[in-house]
């Protein structure tokens, strides 16, 4: 099987590369793709362990009635202790710099307030929470010395240093989140500043004030009614009126027109919910910025290393490096989203054509080719990076990272011997066969994975519920207009729900079988112009006639990078894309009629009606 070989890389002028800058081998980019964090480290487990662990405290914890020996009041200690609880779920998986720090003082809070005199099942609790926090701490701080890692190997595989190449613009990386983190914060201390005032006016009220009796009269969600020993009826507003005995006995605190229970002081809860609303992401983003800065100035604070690479940009806009020597552009290494250092667009951005004989397909793909390019900087996950590199004029172009570094979704890898390994040059770029694919010569097929039909089952189920009670609503009450909305609402779930229920793509010897909520499409082989995963989650196969078949809104990016997750609709796009490169490789067979899959729309729909007219004629 002989190999085909793809484009050659645009070259860079050799005025651009610096003095003795060596190539970034294939070999030496495998090694830094293999040093990763231990699998236990997934910020996956270190969330779900904390989380699990923190619900079983909760509700193991005891909830003591407020009475006027113990009375209730602002708990600012508790809300310190369930915000470090709320924001390490994220920072477990967005920001390990800043579990470093949060996980032990929430541990110590734990310790202080939870462990003194619980019982069994909380200390218990609270035990697996400390378990859990320490298991986060040392998750983070492998992650990032996983990151050190990776710096350490880049510097040693490049072993000379430059200054990063001119123009270099003013930093300004990070401010607009720094600039976001500290209003937040701002609102978080006006909050703390109104709930300590409010604590304090409780108080100064209370020391003036008369106590009286009362008996309980009544009570409803929200106050108690009582009857004074003068026979005054008075409502006062309570957070645990449950606590309050009708028929029992409470004392009043009166100050003129303030009055309130001696067992329930000013409790401070409104504020310390905008405390925690504002101060967490307002945390998150402060810190963020501040990361985001000082590892920008630390890039342009000397001396930097330098690897002759390959970059290509994809159809969504990121540029992925590539080994100095992979000229065809199998295994992406890394990637990020890159934007000019000097002022002017970047001239590989497709324009629009001046004349209807400019084909746009031919525009996308020259802006795609691969280019050489001097990567300056360590990459990893998270990092910043300079890269010079060409226009599509010829032209050198200076660029730097406009969000953070970002790993492949997967490792690919071929699945013949390297003597054998088969390339496609397909649109002028030639791609490697993930390890996955096995090929047998029968058809393939993918579909939904459990936690997908879970959530389609529970979303059909919810929109069935929703339509049968909507639909009595309007036959026995009457035409409303808030009704018909909520019930055309629930009726476009149904595409959603069909397609998480049973989306399935099947490829046989004739080409993909494509099969949706409503329908199903065939699209012989050499009508495929491509197969990808978007930045918004949704499925995209594209035709040359610039037509397309989606199934949107399937997954979300973002928490499947974070967690590590390979979904069955990634895994088909990346095979899908084998396939159209590698016709050798394609089933032989004829797929029978009932395994091209069905839309599930139509029947989910005459389901629903059946059963909002069962229950409405009921």
């Amino acid at each position: 099987m002989t190999e085909t070989p793809g484009p050659t890389p645009a070259p860079i002028p050799s005025g651009c590369v610096p003095a003795g800058t060596p190539v970034w081998s294939s070999e030496e980019a495998a090694r830094w793709s293999r040093v990763r964090a231990a699998s236990w480290a997934r910020p996956l487990w270190s969330v779900l362990a904390l989380l699990i662990t923190v619900v079983w405290a909760i509700a193991a914890a005891p909830e003591p009635p407020c009475t006027e020996v113990a009375p209730c009041g602002a708990d600012w200690p508790g809300m310190v202790e369930m915000g470090l609880a709320v924001g390490l779920l994220y920072w477990l998986a967005r920001l390990p710099e800043l579990t470093l720090v949060a996980a032990p003082v929430l541990a110590a809070v734990v310790a202080r307030l939870e462990l003194p005199g619980a019982g069994p099942n909380s200390l218990a609790a609270n035990l697996c929470v400390l378990g859990a926090l320490g298991f986060g701490w040392a998750a983070a701080r492998e992650r990032i010395a996983a990151r050190r890692r990776r710096r350490d190997l880049v510097e040693g595989s490049s072993g000379v240093r430059h200054p990063l190449p001119e123009p270099v613009a003013r930093l300004r990386r990070g401010l607009i989140p720094i600039g976001a983190g500290l209003l937040l914060v701002a609102v978080a201390a006006f909050c703390v500043a109104q709930g300590l005032a409010g604590v304090r006016d409780d108080r100064r009220h209370a020391d003036h004030a008369v106590p009286a009796v009362a008996k309980v009269v009544g009570r409803n969600d929200e106050s108690v009614r009582v009857r004074t020993d003068d026979g005054r009826r008075l409502r006062l507003d309570s957070l645990y009126p449950e606590d309050h005995r009708v028929g029992g006995t409470v004392t009043v605190l009166e100050d003129g027109s303030w009055r309130r229970l001696v067992s329930e002081p000013y409790d401070a809860m409104g504020p310390q919910l905008g405390v925690l609303a504002a101060g967490l992401p307002g945390l998150s983003l402060l810190v963020t910025g501040l990361l985001a800065r000082r590892r920008a100035a630390a890039l342009r604070r000397g001396p930097v290393p330098v690897l002759r690479v390959l970059e290509r940009m994809d159809e969504d806009g990121l540029v992925w490096i590539h080994a100095g020597d992979d000229t065809a552009c199998r295994r992406p290494v890394l990637g990020a989203g890159f934007v000019a250092e000097a002022p002017g667009a970047d001239e590989r951005e497709p324009a629009h054509p001046a004349a209807d004989d400019v084909d746009m397909e031919e525009l996308i793909s020259a802006a795609m080719l691969p280019r050489e390019a001097v990567m300056f900087g360590s990459p990893y996950d998270g990092g910043e990076l300079f890269l010079v590199t060409t226009f599509r004029d010829g032209q050198p172009a200076v660029l730097r990272t406009s969000g953070p570094v970002r790993l492949p979704r997967s490792v690919r890898r071929p699945v013949s011997a390297p003597e054998t390994e088969a390339h496609a040059a397909t649109d002028g770029v030639a791609t490697a066969v993930p390890a996955t694919l096995v090929t047998t010569g029968r058809p393939l097929s993918w579909g939904p994975g459990a936690l997908a039909r879970a959530g389609g089952a529970a979303l059909a189920l919810i929109m069935i519920a929703g339509v049968a009670f909507n639909t009595r609503a309007l036959v026995t009450g009457g035409f409303g207009v808030k009704t018909v909305f909520f019930l055309l609402c629930l009726l476009s779930w149904l595409g959603t729900a069909a397609e998480l229920l049973n989306w399935r793509v099947t490829a046989d010897s004739s080409g993909l079988w494509l099969s949706g909520w409503w329908k199903v499409r065939h699209l012989p082989w050499d009508r495929l112009r491509s197969a990808r995963y978007t930045r918004e989650g949704s499925v995209k196969i594209r035709m040359p006639d610039g037509g397309d078949w989606r199934l949107p809104g399937l997954g979300m990016p973002k928490l499947e990078r974070r967690f590590g997750l390979n979904p069955s609709y990634v895994s088909m796009t990346e095979e899908v894309t084998a396939l159209r490169d590698h016709p050798e490789l394609r089933p032989t067979e004829p797929v029978p009629p009932r395994g091209r899959g069905f839309p599930l729309g139509p029947g989910l729909l005459v389901l629903t009606l059946f059963v909002a007219g069962a229950w409405t004629l009921h």
